[in-house]
């Protein structure tokens, strides 16, 4: 909501809840979350295969996004112009979360991101020049953003040393770029 910079009243994210009793009004927490429930049948989930599981999901969340559109006034063309995008790129959702050029040993180092209904993966890419000289994912989690947002954060050389750290500073993957 912030890059897209929607205008809000005392929140700053949404939060869908799928509920089998869900409320029909939704609130904004201590947070500044604005909560909404939507119905949610666990017969039906448990029906679905597993290929049609993103198209249940989003169904889900578009439920949610209407009814936040009715109750607190949110532009939900925004977001179902988003979900629609994301749908058209076969429900992809990759990222990258730091590029870092360093001109002294002549490398451009990427983490890349990818999240999907099974796991989330960190792919670390070491360019020079126009060659990849390493590429490999260097961690794998269930996911789930508790889980592995605190486990990667920076790439640092020392010396001939490449180094991703995670939020605590400890060392997640180290290699030599000689």
């Amino acid at each position: 909501m912030k890059l897209l910079k929607v205008q809000t009243n005392g929140f700053n994210r949404i939060c869908v809840i799928c509920k089998s009793d869900a409320t029909e009004l939704s609130y904004i927490n201590s947070s500044k979350t604005l909560v909404v429930e939507v119905p949610f049948d666990i017969a039906e989930y448990e029906k679905c295969r597993e290929d049609e599981l993103p198209e249940y999901f989003i169904s889900l969340l578009e439920a949610g996004v209407k009814k936040c559109s009715r109750d607190q006034h949110v532009p939900a063309d925004i977001f179902l112009e988003a979900i629609q995008s994301f749908r058209k790129d076969r429900y992809q959702n990759k990222w990258t979360h730091k590029v870092k050029m360093f001109r002294s040993a002549g490398i451009k180092c990427k983490l890349d991101c990818e999240l999907d209904l099974f796991c989330f993966r960190l792919t670390l890419e070491v360019e020079r020049g126009d060659m990849y000289i390493f590429s490999q994912e260097i961690l794998k989690t269930i996911p789930d953003e508790v889980v592995y947002a605190h486990r990667f954060k920076d790439i640092k050389l020392d010396g001939q040393n490449l180094t991703v750290y995670d939020k605590f500073d400890k060392t997640v993957w180290e290699m030599s770029v000689v």
